[in-house]
């Protein structure tokens, strides 16, 4: 899925651990690196001449999972080891031969309609103070 990556660091904690915790039961999961905060520096692009710059460096943390043998990886902002096991999990799930993705598919187009939902209500309270300022016109 093409937005797996921002779906799984934007959607609810809760619901992803508790998605995770009901499947990962039934595989053998081995955790290669343990979540661990780190520095990354964050890449941006001009907008006017399309030039690729560092914005700067932001804390995030990272995982690495083997999931019945299939590497995972998963990094996200801030200081989240949960978030970081999650999408670590879920990229090695989905990455492992024969794995049915139709759940975690399932999941994921469930979290970005809540997500799309918050963004609505976010973009409607914000407008809702909006301001319209008229210029007097002087004659």
């Amino acid at each position: 899925m093409e937005e797996q990556d921002f779906i799984l660091c934007e959607c609810e904690l809760e619901p992803l651990q508790a998605f995770v915790a009901s499947i990962e039961e039934n595989f053998d999961i081995t955790i290669a690196k343990a979540p661990s905060t780190c520095m990354t520096m964050i890449q941006a692009e001009d907008s006017v001449e399309f030039q690729e710059f560092y914005l700067g460096e932001a804390l995030t943390t990272e995982c690495e999972i083997l999931v019945n043998g299939q590497r995972g990886y998963g990094i996200c902002l801030g200081d989240e080891p949960v978030r970081s096991y999650c999408v670590g999990f879920i990229d090695a799930l989905t990455q492992l031969p024969g794995a049915d993705l139709q759940v975690i598919y399932a999941f994921l187009n469930e979290q970005l309609q809540l997500i799309r939902k918050a963004e609505q209500l976010e973009y409607n309270q914000i407008m809702r103070t909006r301001v319209d300022f008229k210029l007097m016109e002087q004659e």
